[in-house]
């Protein structure tokens, strides 16, 4: 009887594996993007407009999105724990997902046993910043997932799928959680999100990452072979390995692109909210509904199609063309300052615009797969994608000194040329990582 009770989950669930199933992959990663965009609906935009809708100060406000903020730029961290410490029986990454997910939980249920007043912001930041923790983790461990069973030829398809999840999870956290923070209250918008968040994250608890895993710990399952030799023996090891490959020629390019990309996106990001406000003269409101509707349309562009034409032409011939699509758009907005006057012609080329601008992003994901060492993905990723963020630094740094040169057009223009030249270093790319993969075309 007992051993009949045991061997029951495992029987129940006999889905396929993730490295076994392309369609069953491309789900996941919506469902499991979907379900990490919910909590950062949450600490990014849901709870601190509510702090200040609540009267508290605005020193109080950019502390909670600090704290929402501050685990992200230390994802280095946690990929160097996942590549190291891992449960195998039941895979390489899925007990790191299924644990942070747990984490986000509980975290939920005990903002909602301390239900905190606005007034409360230790206990409101602390919660923030412990439910950042928790994403940022399973953001690295899905990343991980990707790159270790994804063939190249999949990767544009699952990042826009990804993304896709992503951006919609954003919207609806932040707007669901919005109203029931209004209407009902802080406890009962967090139980509500626990809903919201569980039932995509539950996809993973269903999946396993290789046939013959545990599903879960108390199932039949055991170490699966590609998966047994793969883990480095000590943290030299893997500092190595993740270093020894950001060094290598290719990755070296895909670093300055990234680095090149993140000084755009934020010039770009930022020149855009500048400009709505000052020149268009738009109420913050205005300016991020309209962000937030161009999102949502991106992801689905994104999930539906985006990631498919990243994987039919390659991530390298995308990420020039985009780029060389890109620069008239934006310049051609900027020649004549007769065409600002005009909201309808402001919103259309906003979302014109964006097309290649999402191809780019798209494009530059499965760049920085392609070349991340799969022992160490999870260092390797989080090293890569931080270069990003340096980019955003410097862009805050210059755009003072570009306002000054030229005002917007300086602004946008430089932003529009970043864009071109980043295109233009995949052009150096070798023909493997730049090119598009060859597929299987038994697969389903």
């Amino acid at each position: 009887m007992t051993e009949a009770r045991l061997a029951l989950p495992s029987s129940l669930f006999q889905l396929p594996a993730f490295a076994d199933s392309p369609k069953l992959r491309l789900l996941m990663g919506a469902l499991l993007y979907l379900a990490q965009g919910f909590p950062q609906g949450i600490f990014f935009a849901a709870i601190p407009t509510w702090l200040a809708a609540n009267g508290q100060s605005t020193a109080v406000v950019a502390s909670a999105v600090a704290a929402a903020s501050l685990p992200w730029s230390l994802k280095f961290l946690a990929g160097l724990f996942m590549d190291r410490y891992t449960w195998r029986p039941m895979g390489r990454r899925r007990p790191w997902l299924i644990g942070s997910q747990a984490g986000i939980v509980a975290t939920l249920v005990m903002a909602a046993a301390l239900s905190p007043s606005a007034s409360d912001t230790a206990v409101v930041i602390g919660m923030i910043f412990a439910l950042s923790v928790l994403t940022a983790v399973q953001d690295v461990a899905l990343d991980a997932l990707v790159v270790d069973l994804t063939p190249e030829g999949e990767m544009g398809r699952m990042n826009g799928f990804m993304f896709g999840g992503k951006v919609l999870g954003i919207a609806g956290g932040s707007a669901i959680t919005s109203y029931l923070l209004q209407y009902y209250g802080f406890s009962f918008s967090m139980l509500g999100m626990i809903g919201f968040f569980a039932l995509p994250a539950l996809s993973i608890v269903l999946v396993r990452e290789r046939k013959g895993e545990k599903l879960l710990p108390w199932t039949s399952g055991a170490v699966a072979e590609d998966a047994k030799t793969v883990i480095p023996e000590n943290w030299f090891a893997i500092l190595v390995a993740a270093f020894r490959n950001l060094f290598r020629r290719q990755t070296l390019l895909v670093a300055i692109l990234l680095l090149t990309y993140g000084v755009h996106q934020n010039l770009n990001d930022t020149t855009g909210s500048l400009f709505a406000i000052r020149q268009m003269g738009w109420s913050q409101s205005q300016f991020t509904s309209m962000l937030a509707l161009s999102n949502i349309v991106m992801g689905l562009f994104c999930l539906t199609v985006g990631g498919w034409i990243v994987d039919r032409f390659g991530p390298g011939p995308i990420a020039f063309w985009s780029g060389a699509a890109a620069l008239p758009i934006m310049m051609g907005y900027l020649v004549d300052e007769a065409l600002w006057q005009s909201d309808s012609l402001y919103i259309a080329w906003y979302f014109t615009k964006n097309v290649p601008l999402f191809l780019f992003y798209l494009a530059n994901l499965v760049l920085a797969m392609r070349v991340a060492t799969p022992e160490v993905a999870a260092t390797s990723l989080s090293v890569l994608f931080s270069i990003t963020t340096i980019g955003f630094v410097i862009a805050s740094a210059i755009l003072p000194t570009l306002e000054n040169i030229g005002g917007f057009q300086a602004m946008f223009g430089a932003s529009a040329v970043l864009v071109f030249v980043a295109g233009l270093i995949s052009l150096l790319l070798s023909k493997e990582v730049r090119q598009a993969a060859k597929t299987d075309p038994s697969a389903n």
